[in-house]
């Protein structure tokens, strides 16, 4: 386990939001941000919570303790931000989420991870088959260097750097902490959990 003085959320405001048909970061859940939601879920669990987006000041309002960090990449790609995040902290670990996944942060998800991540660069959950990079764990040193070095080929995706670094992988057949907002029933979905 990590010391929780080195330790830090980033979380992902960087999407289009093309499917949700606006920025599904401020569509509202229970009268409040989507975003507020993940990212006060965040700070309850991590001494530093880092927003990362193309616009950080659009969230301002509403953010919280979470330092912004501006994603300068002219890709849009979720391991951008990701970088731009890792670059920003001084944290040995980062837990890195999508702005639209308020169920992001579960403890026994993370304590799961955390566990996993012992020996590795990376521990990320394996629902359905599917890898769930935008809820992982991430060490800064190594994987910074990898996502710079992924980035470098062109706009990639976070499961680039899963490749090249030595990740853990978690099965987890909870599909909750999973759950984003992409479409406006996505977001239905989740106000009735």
């Amino acid at each position: 386990m990590t010391n929780t003085d080195s330790i830090c959320a980033i979380v992902l405001a960087g999407g289009r939001s093309t499917r949700f048909g606006s920025d599904k970061s401020l569509a509202l859940l229970r009268k409040e941000p989507l975003l507020a939601h993940v990212l006060r879920a965040c700070a309850t669990r991590f001494p530093e919570v880092l927003l990362v987006a193309k616009e950080p000041a659009r969230y301002g309002s509403f953010s919280g303790n979470a330092r912004l960090v501006r994603d300068r990449a002219s890709a849009s790609t979720p391991l951008a931000g990701i970088e731009a995040g890792l670059a920003a902290t001084e944290a040995e670990v980062a837990f890195c989420c999508a702005g639209d996944m308020p169920l992001a942060v579960d403890a026994a998800l993370l304590d799961a991870l955390f566990t996993a991540l012992e020996g590795h660069d990376a521990a990320v959950p394996v629902n359905d088959g599917h890898l769930q990079p935008l809820c992982a764990l991430y060490r800064r040193e190594i994987c910074l260097a990898a996502a710079t070095a992924a980035l470098a080929e062109g706009p990639v995706g976070p499961r680039r750097l899963l490749d090249a670094v030595r990740t853990a992988q978690v099965p987890w057949p909870d599909e909750r902490p999973f759950l984003d907002a992409d479409t406006r029933e996505d977001l239905a979905r989740i106000a009735a959990l």
